[in-house]
């Protein structure tokens, strides 16, 4: 799925929307172990961090892992 993040949100504010939005039923209860994969860049983006900060552009495929 094809879809536009803006880069100005936290890796966790978008594990929270992207769970609610899709109803993905994710236990996002230990914000500790849930985490975003990426690649190109290749990172592990995870925390308050902003998705800028990562380098993510257009074309970036991002994955969720535990």
């Amino acid at each position: 799925m094809d879809i536009e993040v803006p880069l100005q949100i936290t890796v966790n504010e978008l594990l929270h929307a992207l769970n609610q939005g899709l109803n993905l039923g994710i236990d996002l209860t230990d914000m500790s172990q849930c985490y975003l994969v990426s690649e190109n860049p290749i990172a592990l983006l995870k925390g308050d961090t902003l998705l800028e900060e990562y380098g993510i552009h257009d074309g970036t495929k991002i994955c969720f892992n535990r």
